[in-house]
């Protein structure tokens, strides 16, 4: 069983894997669907949580700011659209640089 994203294999799942998660664990691949969309899923909440924290003072504290969006999608798309955005890696960039 292969794990890919976008074509590129991430993690090879061989049947000595499977026999061992197979001890604890039925209906293992539903069980390694259902954990891969936790995890991804989870992290992507925290990872907003802390955007939120971080950005909605910023937006609040802007005057051209007249609303801010309830939708997730839509605070996060305001968020990227601020000339100050930086995501992770332009953030840990910029810190090497300093």
């Amino acid at each position: 069983m292969q794990v890919k994203l976008d074509n590129e294999v991430i993690l090879e799942i061989d049947q000595h894997m499977l026999d061992l998660l197979a001890y604890d664990l039925s209906n293992v691949n539903d069980e390694i669907k259902r954990r891969l969309h936790w995890v991804i899923t989870h992290k992507a909440d925290q990872c907003y949580e802390r955007l939120e924290k971080e950005w909605l003072p910023k937006l609040r504290s802007n005057p051209n700011i007249v609303s801010i969006p309830k939708s997730r999608i839509d605070f996060v798309n305001l968020v990227k659209s601020q000339q100050d955005y930086k995501n992770r890696e332009q953030r840990d960039l910029q810190e090497r640089q300093n």
